[in-house]
């Protein structure tokens, strides 16, 4: 990470222009989720008729219009203040997800996971504000140990406390894709913060380890990672999801069969408005649309972590870090399972997918994100600054010139010799010679 020069990051605040591609591409995302949610869910409502056919699209517009509200103020508030509440944020979520697995009556199973509090017609999933939430701890506290993040008993244990202590309230809903999202950022902004590299190594080889072990402790896990190395095992029974998703990404072809066109989605392909609507673009878009909706999210990660390169300070390149991987990755992780380069975890795509909880917390992270945009560092700004060095050459002797003295043995004037007599002239070179034709012009 490039280090940040300090007269630079002293002279915060200072905003500018948002980053506008960033802010296009997140109102592409949602503008184009919210018309395939209702595309994957009108099979489902037609029949109700009137209205009613229209209730998730009207749902999913007020989750949009709700994570609008949180982007807009996002993007005002700096984001430093985030560095105080930040504890505070992370022990009541803490004390959320616990309530939610070990007090009765306060979570909803849905899909198996305990994961949901419901509040009259309300649903929430407090997973989704974990992930911001451990986002803001984490940088605040990155930033605050500063080079103490490499030690491995203030920095690497204290660090898989905090995380595994969030994790294992994750397992026990239990949320396994979610679990390892939240993995997956914790250590990439601990290496961000400046983590060694044998430290981030062995972080790597232990959350390897750790979705292993966790995937194989419960027999549903388990047989979704065999099912992962062998499709075509359970067609009738797990299978059954990723194998209609395969024939909607199969039958989409290049271009698709038309926007609205699915056929898969006509009670043949499970969840197809949330965790498979990937497929439901490949088929009604085609390769085409499937390329496109991958390199908007390519095109977001790389400005959320060029926004990260340029934060002013190292809490500005934590959450930005923490913001981008968690979008980029879980993106990776919705895509990937769909398709079958990843086992499938079952978490949905953002911004895409339908879901009150994850839009509306994802289109607020983003805002930090922008209002982190607005105070980043030019080029010349993040350039290093040259500090004139001490001259430690050794300064030349100043020799003494000696008064001057004339040499006692040299004159101090000398005499020109008079001529003698025999060395004068001779007589016959003052005789007058031939003269010059010319005669002389007063003659």
């Amino acid at each position: 990470m490039r280090r940040r020069p300090a007269s630079a990051a002293a002279a915060r605040p200072r905003y500018h222009d948002p980053d506008w591609w960033l802010f296009a591409v997140l109102a592409t995302l949602v503008m184009f989720g919210t018309v395939m949610i209702f595309s994957a869910t009108f099979p489902d409502t037609a029949s109700t008729g009137g209205v009613g056919q229209y209730s998730v699209l009207a749902r999913q517009i007020i989750y949009v219009l709700i994570g609008t509200a949180g982007l807009l103020v996002a993007m005002q508030v700096d984001y430093h203040r985030y560095a105080r509440w930040s504890l505070v944020g992370m022990v009541a979520i803490l004390f959320v997800l616990a309530a939610l697995v070990f007090v009765p009556g306060v979570g909803a199973e849905v899909y198996g996971a305990k994961a949901w509090i419901f509040v009259g017609p309300i649903s929430i999933q407090p997973s989704e504000m974990a992930k911001l939430a451990m986002i803001l701890y984490m940088a605040a506290w990155f930033a605050g140990k500063g080079g103490k993040v490499r030690s491995v008993s203030s920095g690497l244990a204290q660090f898989c406390v905090v995380l595994g202590l969030l994790i294992g309230l994750l397992m026990l809903e239990p949320d396994l894709g979610t679990a390892s999202l939240v993995a997956t950022i914790g250590v990439a902004m601990f290496f961000v913060a400046g983590a060694a590299p044998i430290q981030f190594a062995a972080l790597l080889i232990a959350g390897a380890a750790g979705f292993l072990a966790m995937a194989l402790s419960a027999s549903y896990r388990r047989d979704r990672l065999l099912l992962f190395l062998n499709p075509d095992s359970d067609l009738q029974n797990l299978g059954w999801q990723l194998f209609q998703a395969r024939l909607a990404l199969g039958s989409g072809g290049l271009f698709g069969v038309g926007l609205g066109a699915s056929r898969q989605k006509f009670s043949w392909l499970p969840a197809a408005h949330n965790d498979a609507i990937f497929a439901v673009i490949g088929e009604e878009l085609g390769l085409v649309g499937a390329v496109v909706v991958v390199g908007l999210f390519i095109i977001l990660a790389y400005h959320g972590y060029r926004i990260a390169m340029r934060a002013p300070d190292t809490f500005g390149t934590l959450i930005a870090v923490g913001i981008t991987t968690w979008i980029a990755f879980q993106a990776a992780y919705n895509i990937g399972g769909v398709t079958l380069a990843i086992p499938f975890t079952g978490i949905p795509l953002p911004f895409i997918s339908a879901g009150g909880s994850s839009l509306v917390v994802a289109m607020t992270a983003v805002g930090v994100l922008l209002n982190i945009s607005r105070q980043t560092l030019s080029e010349a700004e993040l350039r290093p600054v040259s500090v004139a060095q001490p001259d430690t050459r050794p300064e030349p002797a100043i020799v003494t010139q000696p008064a001057y003295r004339p040499h006692p043995s040299r004159p101090s004037h000398r005499r020109t010799p008079r001529r003698q007599p025999s060395e004068r002239r001779p007589a016959e070179s003052l005789s007058p010679g031939p003269r010059s034709e010319w005669s002389e012009p007063w003659s």
